[in-house]
């Protein structure tokens, strides 16, 4: 429990310790993450994996974190450890290859159990093939089969990076008017373009 002001402190430093290894780690930009921790069981596995899910008060604390976290991609501040920018090509899509797996961690045993119930087999019936790239093998009695299995949180984060990655590639494109005779008009598309209504 969070009683005073040196216990927020340091509940505060070790989160924003955890928050920033896990956007240099994983490269997934803070307002992904946000999305990511806050509208799923993800936040409670993460307080679970950090020790911190008895602390009462804590959900606050990572909330205010996230959001100065939010701040400072909005703002393109530099991060405190390692002085990158969040426009940096790290945290970019740069590639449609990287919408699929920017911001993906491996997979885990709630894949696992995701192609049991989806295809009524034992956990001991499959094998993974590549964490990294979420593919499994799984053995049926009628023939064997590989499936690549994402969650609903991950298909939202690669949802999130297409949309991006598309953004980038219009808002940098330069339209021409022709049409009109001895009148230059040309300007790029950015200055026009909502990301959100996107």
């Amino acid at each position: 429990m969070i009683k005073n002001s040196e216990d927020a402190n340091k509940y505060y430093q070790l989160v924003n310790e955890f928050i920033d290894d896990y956007i240099d780690n994983h490269k997934i930009r803070p307002s992904k993450l946000g999305k990511y921790l806050r509208n799923s069981d993800k936040l409670k596995n993460f307080l679970e994996r950090k020790g911190l899910s008895n602390i009462k008060n804590i959900n606050r604390v990572i909330n205010d974190v996230l959001d100065d976290r939010e701040s400072m991609e909005k703002d393109s501040v530099l991060t405190f450890g390692n002085f990158k920018f969040f426009d940096s090509d790290e945290f970019k899509i740069i590639s449609i290859r990287d919408c699929i797996w920017k911001g993906i961690e491996q997979s885990s045993i709630l894949h696992e159990k995701m192609i049991a119930n989806e295809f009524g087999v034992s956990l001991s019936s499959i094998n993974v093939i590549d964490s990294e790239k979420h593919i499994f093998q799984v053995e049926d009695i009628q023939n064997d089969f590989e499936v690549i299995v994402f969650t609903e949180v991950e298909i939202q984060i690669i949802r999130e990076n297409i949309k991006e990655y598309i953004f980038n590639k219009v808002s940098n494109k330069k339209v021409e008017i022709e049409e009109i005779p001895h009148l230059d008009i040309n300007f790029l598309l950015n200055k026009f373009i909502d990301k959100d209504k996107l």
